[in-house]
């Protein structure tokens, strides 16, 4: 494998970034506002080169609906019923992590999809922006109803609302660097990596005390993941999505932002430690399923561009 290929493959970014963390230990940082700040990078380089129309929302109604309710109908569903069932262990303090998590918007990696599988970037910036706002109000009422003021839903707005502010802000001045896509892509992977780092890190006295709880929480994880997809590829043959859109509203039903609920876990409920553990192991089973996911969509979308610009012999006669 070539140097430019192993920087712009996640998967090896995930890896290195979880023996890392498992071999050094903790790391005394503050890890939730670095994380905070990753996320942020992260969201300004995807957004970057991207600009949304009064056009593109007037003509995207139904795409902002159906986003909307992939992320805060399909996987905010899903994700609390998953957690519910925490509520009857040893371990119930993890249910307020489970509702942070369903109550996040999705991942900025939905656009790094789009960009990865040469997908729709109009799809993609209208499925984020409609969910972002969507959170705006989403988020505090749904953490809020479930877990009342164990999380200030004013904390929650804060922090969502400058997570959408900052990047935007950021993208103006980037514009002018315009950034290939070589750059962009390792430096989210580095990102991402970085999160899953200060994640695990930050974890992993409570993981290895705890390793059945661990196990518990990945199977728990898992079994949400592949129920979030197997809904999303349904809703998408049901609802005849384009191809090119296929891999956004894929990512969007199953990946929500886990980064900034490790962060507000970590920082809104510093007295429940053990509430952060839903919300990275997520993280990681996320992170490894789009690796994968967007590794063999880019695949086929390669092979279908060279198939495509291949001109057929013709016989004469």
């Amino acid at each position: 494998m070539r140097a430019s290929d192993a920087i712009c493959d996640l998967r090896i970014w995930i890896f290195c970034a979880l023996a890392l963390s498992l071999l050094t230990g903790a790391v005394d940082i503050p890890s939730s506002e670095l994380i905070i700040i990753a996320l942020m990078v992260q969201m300004t380089l995807s957004m970057d080169g991207l600009s949304i129309s009064k056009e593109m929302l007037s003509e995207g109604r139904r795409e902002m609906l159906h986003s909307v309710l992939l992320c805060y109908g399909v996987n905010t569903g899903i994700t609390l019923v998953v957690g519910s069932l925490f509520l009857a262990t040893d371990h119930e303090a993890m249910w307020e992590g489970w509702v942070l998590l369903a109550s996040m918007p999705c991942a900025i990696s939905v656009v790094t999809a789009a960009i990865l599988t040469r997908g729709d970037l109009n799809a993609a910036v209208v499925a984020v922006a409609s969910t972002y706002v969507s959170g705006i109000a989403l988020a505090p009422a749904i953490s809020f109803a479930l877990i009342g003021n164990a999380v200030s839903p004013l904390e929650i707005l804060k922090y969502i609302v400058l997570f959408i502010a900052v990047p935007a802000l950021l993208t103006i001045p980037l514009r002018r660097l315009r950034l290939d896509r070589k750059v962009k892509v390792p430096i989210i992977n580095m990102m991402m990596a970085i999160m899953l780092f200060l994640s695990v890190s930050s974890n992993r006295d409570f993981m290895l005390s705890y390793p059945l709880t661990i196990a518990v929480v990945l199977v728990a994880a898992s079994m949400r993941l592949l129920a979030l997809a197997a809904v999303s590829r349904w809703m998408n043959r049901r609802l005849k999505t384009d191809r090119g859109s296929v891999p956004v509203y894929h990512v969007l039903c199953v990946w929500k932002n886990t980064g900034l609920s490790v962060s507000m876990c970590m920082l809104l409920l510093a007295g429940t430690p053990e509430s952060v553990i839903p919300c990275f192991v997520c993280m990681i089973v996320e992170s490894l399923w789009f690796s994968m996911y967007t590794s063999k969509k880019s695949s086929a979308a390669d092979v279908a561009r060279r198939n495509a610009s291949a001109s057929p012999w013709r016989c004469g006669g």
